[in-house]
């Protein structure tokens, strides 16, 4: 359901010429849904469970989202953590051959967690 909701969210922000808006919304969503993923996989923490945090594919092109953002949106210190932050996610689950350590997920989880917050503040 939060597929659809998102979806209509997106499209109504591009209709009104907000598209790097948009793409903040689509990377607050992400990374709720990494940090609730990760903190599952915590929970009970396996080898194969671990393997639903590697997303290379979705980190790689929100990161291009962002740095295809204006370069007024991308100088704004939110914006600029956000973007540390999906470089650092991405690096770590790029980093290790076969499945995410534990390690490597908790890792992943602090950061989600520290972002999610921002991706719901206001830019000004």
């Amino acid at each position: 359901e939060w597929d659809g909701v998102l979806s209509d969210l997106e499209n109504g922000m591009i209709e009104v010429k907000s598209e790097d808006l948009a793409k903040l919304v689509s990377l607050g969503g992400w990374l709720r849904g990494a940090e609730a993923s990760s903190a599952l996989v915590l929970q009970n923490y396996s080898p194969e469970h671990a393997e639903l945090i590697r997303q290379p594919g979705l980190a790689s092109y929100l990161e291009k989202q962002l740095l295809a953002m204006s370069s007024d949106m991308r100088a704004r210190p939110i914006v600029v953590k956000l973007l540390d932050g999906i470089h650092t996610i991405r690096s770590l689950i790029e980093s290790e051959n076969g499945p995410l350590s534990e390690e490597t997920v908790r890792k992943v989880h602090g950061v989600c967690a520290d972002l999610v917050p921002l991706s719901s503040r206001p830019l000004d």
